[in-house]
């Protein structure tokens, strides 16, 4: 049974990532960056307030663990999100002598992925609040 759950959760993972993975190609693909990485740092915020409103519902909904926490936050949102990209785009504005956009960039990139982990995790439990519970839930 073990075995079952832990491959049930592989491809969990395997499948929120593919997703990830291709929305963050898409959107990088689609949007030019600039002289300032905006499409990274947009889509490391949007996917660390993703991942707040999955970690706060993950905590009402155990049961959901392969949706809520592999597939949509370990998969979806580490395939959206990338650091290997963010440290690029750092490297890429030192070398090009642009050490001041490249510190503006690490501290926005940095608090602005765990404000919205904060924010998206309060904005889970707020509309979880206000919303009455289906029909046999809790």
């Amino acid at each position: 049974m073990r075995g079952h759950l832990n491959r049930q959760r592989a491809i969990a993972v395997a499948l929120g990532g593919v997703a990830g993975a291709g929305l963050r190609w898409a959107v990088l693909t689609t949007v030019p960056p600039g002289h300032f990485p905006w499409p990274v740092l947009a889509i490391n915020i949007a996917g660390s307030v993703l991942l707040g409103v999955l970690l706060a519902g993950e905590a009402t909904h155990p049961s959901r663990r392969i949706v809520v926490h592999d597939a949509g936050g370990i998969g979806f949102c580490g395939g959206l999100t990338t650091f290997s990209t963010f440290a690029l785009e750092v490297a890429n504005l030192v070398r090009a002598d642009d050490t001041t956009i490249a510190v503006i960039y690490v501290s926005t990139s940095v608090v602005g992925a765990v404000v919205g982990v904060i924010v998206g995790a309060a904005a889970s439990r707020q509309l979880r609040a206000l919303t009455p519970p289906l029909e046999g839930q809790p």
